[in-house]
């Protein structure tokens, strides 16, 4: 499946965006000549590009000049849908030129050959061979292979092999569980060869040809391997013919599934090893000597490419590691990513790497009594007098300078010998204490950020919660200010895994959220269409799922304090004091009044008492004299 390639002439190198776009550059002065949007590229968008040559006229008017070649063809590019139309973009004309409509499923690959036409192939292993002049399909051929796991049966490249054999019959490989070589001819699909290699679903295959001979450059963009096999077309491999009437004999359609299984290559004749999986890859053949040199390169992930040179000579099961290996770093150590790479007839190799958001070409001369090839590409240093002038610039205006630690270190300036010493004595003891409060704040937030950084990039989730737990807008806006914009989608990441969880760290997430928002709005609205739109439609899936219960639970919660407050008041009211104590002064007096009285009368019968008893003793006394 190819999504980038270069033309045939390799002036033109077109790729597809993620987004479904079709941008192409021209190698030769850097500048994006053309950028097209297909209709429907959201919903169908494009999965796959060959570059093909089309006559501008089948039929040329009478009394015309006849063109040349050159004149009658023109550069077009085949981008396959996911609806399974195949869209031909004119490159000179900067249109669209027709569209090959056929009711099928996603196109997994194409290839195009100038003596064979093009050949498309299906996610359901069809192949198709289309008429361009008419737009219609010529033949169908199906080559699926009867398997238990279906999904490792799936197309995912197709190459035509180019032959000098006298016969109709045309050859193609397929890239599944195992590369096959076909031979196809009227709707007819027979297995030639098997190449003992299991392909990963993302195949790349490149064909290279020299005299007679044919070889296949087979490789995966997810390992790293790249096996070379012979798929030279012999007579061997030509169908049978019937000696007396000179007629090929072809199989029934009952006897192609009780037919013998073809013949299994033991191994490839070389292997190349590479330090990662391939995203690209060319090869050029050429003869020297009276031996075949073998030239080839690929552009890795990690953002270099292999260059391999190799004399062909017998095989060799050992694999071939890099014969030269090229960088494309700037000035200051930053490496520029290799991109894409070529190798033209000249010897020379086409590089592709990328410079902030332009991608720039450049062709160089491999040197090979080096194992690594550094090129320092960027803004030249001033040489002469100018140099001078900016160092003698530069030593006045030192005192000036301010230095920034790397990853969001503490800002600082360099004293000066002699110099007066900028920092004093108490905010240097400061800085010493423990406690943070009686610190500056810059210091901790950069800290946090470096700390952030870290749990980030090493994944570690306690590093990551002991920062995104801090629940303090200003800490949240500090650290995410000074933090690089790399980390803004692994961050987003990490606040998704957060908010799915307790209410704690959701009420963190709606902190570090909102100053992700303010001082990261432009990022965010750049990549709208990557990975992190699909997070920030999640997050706000979340936080809308997490509102809609909010009324519920406030209900309860009021209903819930006022049952506690009415059960608190009649637990308090059996031992409560009387709020109001009233005391009557009228009957207060009475009262003192009728004890008065009281007193008075018990003292007074207290007397008469003691009075009538003395007299009745004294008359009891008189009595008892007498």
């Amino acid at each position: 499946m190819a999504e980038a390639a270069f033309s045939e002439d390799g002036k033109y190198y077109s790729i597809i965006t993620q987004d479904g776009r079709l941008k192409i550059w021209d190698t030769e002065t850097n500048i994006l000549k053309q950028e097209y949007t297909p209709d429907l590229h959201l919903s169908s968008p494009p999965t796959c590009l060959q570059w093909i040559s089309v006559s501008l006229s089948a039929s040329p008017q009478k009394g015309a000049r006849r063109k040349s070649e050159s004149e009658s063809e023109q550069y077009c590019l085949a981008l396959g849908t996911t609806s399974g139309k195949i869209l031909i973009y004119s490159v000179s004309q900067a249109k669209l030129e027709t569209v090959l409509n056929h009711k099928d499923s996603k196109v997994a690959s194409l290839d195009w050959h100038r003596k064979y036409g093009l050949f498309s192939c299906t996610v359901n292993n069809f192949v198709q061979e289309w008429n361009l002049q008419s737009g219609t399909v010529s033949h169908k051929y199906n080559v699926k292979i009867v398997g238990t796991n279906k999904e490792a049966n799936k197309i995912s490249a197709i190459r035509i092999v180019p032959h000098n054999q006298e016969t109709p019959w045309k050859f193609l490989i397929t890239a599944s569980l195992q590369i096959r070589l076909w031979r196809l001819h009227h709707s007819n699909a027979e297995v030639v060869k098997c190449l003992g290699h299991n392909a990963a679903p993302r195949a790349l295959l490149t064909v290279a040809t020299l005299n007679k001979a044919c070889w296949l450059i087979e490789g995966s963009q997810t390992e790293r391997l790249l096996s070379f096999w012979d798929v030279t077309i012999t007579e061997d491999q030509l169908p049978q013919t019937n000696q007396q009437n000179g007629d090929e004999v072809t199989p029934k359609k009952k006897q192609r599934k009780k037919s013998v299984s073809a013949p299994v290559a033991p191994a490839p004749a070389y292997n190349f090893v590479l330090e990662d999986a391939p995203r690209i890859l060319d090869v050029s053949l050429k003869e020297e000597d009276d031996s075949t040199k073998l030239s080839l390169a690929a552009a890795t992930r990690s953002g270099v490419v292999h260059y391999y040179g190799l004399t062909l000579n017998g095989e060799s099961t050992k694999p071939i590691k890099p014969t030269l290996t090229i960088q494309v770093t700037s000035e200051d150590a930053q490496p520029l990513p290799l991109q894409c790479c070529r190798l033209p007839t000249s010897g020379d190799l086409l590089l592709g790497y990328t410079n902030g958001t332009a991608l720039l070409f450049e062709k160089i001369i491999p040197d090979l009594k080096t194992k690594t090839q550094v090129l320092i590409r960027g803004n030249a240093k001033l040489k002469g007098p100018k140099s001078n002038k900016k160092q003698t610039d530069l030593s006045t205006a030192e005192k000036d300078v301010t230095y920034v630690e790397p990853m969001g270190g503490v800002s600082r300036k360099r004293a000066t010998p002699g110099g007066k010493v900028e920092v004093s004595m108490q905010a240097r003891l400061e800085n010493l204490t423990v406690d943070i409060s009686s610190r500056s704040r810059s210091a901790v937030s950069h800290n946090l950020t470096k700390l952030l950084i870290q749990g980030l990039h090493s994944h570690d989730k306690k590093l990551i919660l002991l920062v995104l737990q801090k629940d303090d807008p200003a800490v949240a806006s500090s650290t995410v200010s000074h933090l690089p914009p790399d980390y803004i989608p692994a961050l987003i990441e990490q606040l998704v895994d957060m908010a799915q969880r307790k209410t704690s760290q959701c009420a963190s997430v709606c902190t570090w959220l909102t100053a992700i928002l303010r001082l990261h709005s432009a990022l965010l609205l750049a990549t709208v269409h990557s990975s992190t739109n699909d997070r920030l439609s999640q997050l706000l899936a979340i936080f809308t799922h997490r509102r809609s219960h909010l009324c519920q639970l406030l209900n309860l919660k009021g209903r819930i304090d006022l049952t506690m407050s009415q059960r608190d008041a009649a637990n308090d009211s059996v031992d409560q004091q009387p709020v109001l104590d009233y005391n009557d002064s009228s009957s207060d007096s009475e009262a003192e009044v009728g004890v008065c009285a009281s007193s008075g009368s018990e003292h007074s019968w207290s007397d008469d008492e003691a009075g009538a008893g003395s007299a009745h003793g004294d008359s009891h006394s008189d009595m008892s004299d007498e």
